[in-house]
C-alpha cells in the first residue's frame, strides 16, 4: 500500500510518501541540498517487500512548501525538520538513512539529539566541510584535461558563465557522481537558493553558510548501531567515510567497488548490490538482542 500526504514542520508543510507495510520502518533523508526525493529513490521502492519505506521533500524543494525566506535554510531548522517528520509519522524506532546532505543531517541528527532509532545509514555522506572540499579538489586534479582548473580556477576567476566551465563539471559529474548516466531533475522540483545559500556555485568550493560545517568532534556520542556506506569513486572519499566509521562506537565501513556517490542510480548489477548492502544491514540489526 502506497499514501502520500503533506505534514506541517518548522517553516511550513512537507510532502511525504509512505509504501509498504510491518517491519521497523526505513525513513529516507534525500540529499542537496536544493534537490528533490523524486524520482531518485524510487529504486528503494523494492525495500518495501520487507518494511514499510518513507520519505519526504525537504522544505523549499519537490512538493513541498516552496522556501521563500532564505533565514529557513540552516542546519537546525532542517534538524527539526527532521524530527518533525518522525513524530508526525509515528514512526517508531525507524530505522534512518541519509544519503550525501541527508547523511549529514543524520549523522548530527544522531550525535545531538540522542534519537531512539533503531540504526543509521549514513550513505555518501561527510562529517566535515573544509576536509572534503579538499579532498574533492584532489579528485579533480587527478582528472584529465585539466579540470581542475577549468572548474574551481574559474570559479576563482569569476568566469563560470564560460561554456567550458559546465562542460568540465560535467566531466567531474561523471567521473564521481554517477559514472553511468547523470539524472534530469525536474527544475521546477529543485531550489538554487537553498543550494546556493548553503554551498555556493560547487561542493568543491563551498561559500555558503555550510563552509565551516565540522562534527567529527561529535561522531562519538552517535548511540546508534552505523551503517556508513560509500563508493570506490565517491566525491566523499573511502578514507573520508572510514575515519567517520572510526569515530562512532558501533559502526562498520563499507565501500562499493565501481560505485561513485549515487550507486542507486547506476547500472542494475550495482544498484542491486547497493540496495542489497542496505537490506543487509537492517537483518543484521534486527537479528540483535534489543
Amino acid at each position: 500500500m502506497t499514501t502520500e500526504g503533506r505534514i506541517a514542520v518548522p517553516g511550513g508543510k512537507v510532502w511525504y510518501r509512505r509504501t509498504g507495510g510491518g517491519g521497523t520502518p526505513l525513513l529516507l533523508v534525500h540529499g542537496g541540498p536544493g534537490y528533490p526525493s523524486d524520482p531518485l529513490f524510487a529504486p528503494f521502492e523494492t525495500l518495501a517487500a520487507d518494511r514499510e519505506v518513507v520519505w519526504y521533500d525537504q522544505l523549499g524543494v519537490g512538493r513541498s512548501d516552496p522556501v521563500e525566506d532564505t533565514a529557513l535554510l540552516t542546519v537546525d531548522r532542517f534538524l527539526d525538520e527532521l524530527g518533525a517528520v518522525i513524530e508526525e509519522l509515528g514512526l517508531e524506532r525507524p530505522h534512518v538513512y541519509g544519503h550525501s546532505w541527508g547523511a549529514m543531517l543524520a549523522l548530527q541528527y544522531a550525535a545531538e539529539r540522542d534519537p531512539d532509532w533503531t540504526s543509521l545509514i549514513c550513505s555518501n555522506g561527510l562529517a566535515a566541510i573544509p576536509r572534503f572540499e579538499a579532498e574533492v579538489r584532489d579528485l579533480l586534479a587527478q582528472l584529465p584535461g585539466d579540470v581542475l582548473d577549468r572548474t574551481y580556477g574559474r570559479e576563482l576567476r569569476g568566469e563560470t558563465d564560460d561554456p567550458d566551465y559546465h562542460l568540465a563539471q560535467a566531466a567531474y559529474l561523471r567521473a564521481h557522481l554517477v559514472r553511468t548516466a547523470i539524472p534530469r531533475l525536474d527544475p521546477a522540483k529543485t531550489s538554487t537558493t537553498t543550494y546556493r545559500t548553503l554551498i555556493g556555485h560547487a561542493d568543491y568550493h563551498v561559500t555558503g553558510t555550510l563552509k565551516n560545517w565540522d562534527i567529527f568532534h561529535e561522531l562519538d556520542r552517535i548511540g546508534v548501531p552505523t551503517l556508513v556506506l560509500g563508493g570506490e569513486f565517491d566525491t566523499c572519499v573511502p578514507a573520508h567515510l572510514a575515519d567517520i566509521a572510526a569515530r562512532i562506537p558501533d559502526a562498520r565501513h563499507l565501500t562499493q567497488p565501481g560505485a561513485a556517490h549515487m550507486p542507486y542510480l547506476e547500472s542494475a548489477p550495482l544498484r542491486t548490490e547497493y540496495l542489497a548492502l542496505i537490506r543487509d544491514h537492517l537483518a543484521r540489526v534486527e537479528a540483535r538482542p534489543r
